[in-house]
């Protein structure tokens, strides 16, 4: 592979190590890892399930901001990808990823200006609003661009969000888009986040089918009034496998199966396989203390993995005894609860940590270190880090 950096000295103190045999475990650290065998697997089961279920996948940018990541889902059959933020949106681009969601409402008029110039760039740029005010914004920026800028009407399917309430609401929204001049109205966007987690495979179909109930309303109420949305995006990796059978969305915008975490790592995803994807990411971290007294210090901690749902820990995966227990105890430090009579790590020793979260901890890092079974095989960046 070509390293897709422009330099050694952006991808970090680790580019020496490219291509010798165990420098999985010689990384300076702390470290995001990518497993770009497991990476694959996932890509690769669930574009299958798309085509099998005969539904198309717009993948979750904002879970793992790699272009690199989101290039090899679209070979794979993936239709596009949706982001969260303008700089997601801007880093896709840039990076030549051809349908861009954007389900985000832009709103300032700094955002409209970097809105126009990105319609003008994009292959096919989407965006969503849920607000009535925005619509003739988001026209001005179109008419900036010089050409028309693709809108999604945004339903607020009970998740406390953003999107309009209401089906009359969200009916009288995608008339709006579809009436004003400079604007395609593109279709709808639904999301409820809160059920993606459940647990259990059958409570979470029961849940999910009932949140897509106004869902189907707001469709049928469309399509009478001409206004048939052309797409519907919403779904993510906790329903992707129960969406399908709803026969409401046309795309699934699942994430985090293509890395996983320990979140979604205690959800039953499919009723007849619990764990149909790998854990792709994980963090290296070192040991960094070794005072005695049933524990470790490492150098991973709340700035390294995220720490933002206390319910959760980091799972360590290599490293240290079964039975260790991870925790945060600093903003760079982490400690290991040993068990009685365990091995106690050395200070250097590197221990694998799966985090809680995806998501959350990706954006602590500039680059991915990706390996194939005990090597580091190249690094990529994290892209569309800005929040602004």
């Amino acid at each position: 592979m070509t390293a897709p950096l422009s330099s050694r000295a952006a991808q970090g103190p680790n580019a020496a190590l490219i291509g010798r045999p165990g420098s999985r475990h010689q990384l300076e650290t702390p470290a995001l890892v990518l497993d770009l065998d497991v990476l694959t697997r996932n890509i690769e089961v669930m574009a299958e399930h798309a085509r099998a279920r005969d539904y198309l996948l717009r993948p979750c940018f904002k879970v793992y901001k790699s272009a690199e990541i989101a290039r090899q889902q679209i070979t794979a059959g993936a239709v596009g990808i949706c982001c969260a933020t303008l700089a997601e949106a801007e880093a896709a681009v840039l990076a030549g990823i051809g349908s861009v969601l954007l389900f985000t409402t832009v709103v300032t008029p700094g955002k409209l200006e970097r809105l126009a110039a990105l319609n003008a760039a994009a292959e096919e740029l989407i965006v969503a609003t849920d607000e009535p005010g925005n619509v003739s914004d988001l026209a001005a920026a179109a008419r900036t661009s010089g050409r028309p800028l693709k809108v999604m009407a945004d339903f607020d399917m009970d998740g406390g969000r953003t999107g309009a309430r209401g089906v009359a609401a969200t009916v009288a929204l995608a008339r709006l888009i579809a009436d004003t001049p400079g604007l395609h109205y593109a279709g709808l966007q639904a999301y409820n986040g809160q059920i993606l987690c459940i647990p259990d495979y059958a409570e979470r179909r029961r849940a999910s089918l009932e949140c897509l109930a106004p869902v189907r309303a707001v469709i049928a109420r469309l399509t009478a009034e001409g206004l048939a949305p052309q797409i519907v995006s919403g779904g993510g990796t906790g329903t992707h496998d129960i969406d399908p059978d709803a026969a409401v969305f046309t795309e699934v915008q699942a994430g985090t199966y293509v890395l996983m975490d320990v979140n979604y790592g205690q959800v039953q995803l499919w009723p007849e396989r619990p764990g149909p994807f790998g854990q792709a990411v994980t963090v290296c971290a070192s040991v960094v203390s070794a005072p005695g007294g049933g524990y470790v210090i490492t150098d991973g901690g709340a700035k390294e993995i995220d720490g933002v749902f206390a319910a959760l820990q980091p799972v360590i995966v290599t490293g240290a005894p079964e039975g260790s227990r991870y925790s945060i105890v600093g903003d760079d430090l982490g400690r290991i609860d040993l068990p009685p009579g365990g091995e106690v790590p050395r200070v250097g020793d590197r221990i694998s940590l799966i985090p809680p979260h995806a998501w959350q901890t990706v954006p602590m890092y500039r680059v991915y270190h990706c390996v194939s079974g005990d090597t580091l095989v190249d690094i990529w960046p994290v892209d569309g880090l800005s929040n602004w």
